[in-house]
């Protein structure tokens, strides 16, 4: 282990992340989000700001091995042990036993059954989407069935929620929308995904469409 001195700009993030308990975090590959969201998830669990468990959601090798990996590599990490609920069912089942962990990682493809699992006892208080492009098709009616369950429990028991990721509009601006409404359902760009839209984009007809 080493000791951890965070640049700049990781300051900039964990100060980001600890004003605002909903926010988004976009930064290059490369920059350290990793880190710096984990200083920020200790400094909480340190002082009691945080005392129930994190979800850290994720690209399944992100999720098994990144986060764990990043916590074993600096020395400043006392409050956070890592568990990974990935695997079969048993597996993932075990895994969600583990009352030492403070912060658990899994992938966006096991979301509807975690879910499904938890339903009301639901634990998780704070939840990070790396990657959180992977939202970006969430719509209130129609859209994918991962973020719609994840939907069911964004608002009504998660209190802190950051979205990481270095190319939040990969497709244009309009990729934005699915990913902000988990951060404030809508508030700044729109109740709908149809508000959004209308309000912010036009559509333009080419010849011979």
């Amino acid at each position: 282990m080493k000791p951890f001195t965070p640049r700049p700009y990781q300051n900039l993030i964990i100060n980001h992340e600890l004003d605002l308990p909903r926010c988004n975090v976009w930064a290059g590959m490369g920059m350290g989000k990793t880190v710096a969201t984990l200083t920020a998830l200790e400094d909480l669990y340190m002082v009691g700001m945080e005392t129930q468990p994190t979800l850290v959601l994720a690209p399944l090798r992100v999720a098994r091995s990144t986060w764990p990996d990043e916590v074993d590599k600096w020395n400043h990490f006392h409050n956070i042990d890592v568990q990974p609920i990935v695997g079969n069912v048993k597996e993932r089942r075990d895994a969600l036993k583990n009352t030492n962990a403070s912060v658990f990682t899994t992938n966006y493809d096991n979301l509807v059954w975690l879910v499904e699992t938890l339903g009301d006892k639901w634990p998780f208080a704070t939840v990070i989407a790396d990657e959180s492009t992977r939202l970006k098709s969430f719509r209130l009616r129609k859209g994918g069935k991962r973020a719609a369950a994840l939907a069911k429990v964004a608002h009504k028991h998660v209190r802190r929620w950051v979205n990481l990721t270095g190319t939040p509009s990969p497709n244009g601006l309009v990729d934005l929308w699915g990913q902000s409404w988990f951060i404030d359902q809508g508030e700044r760009l729109g109740r709908t995904y149809s508000a959004f839209t209308s309000r912010w984009f036009n559509s333009i007809r080419f010849p011979g469409q």
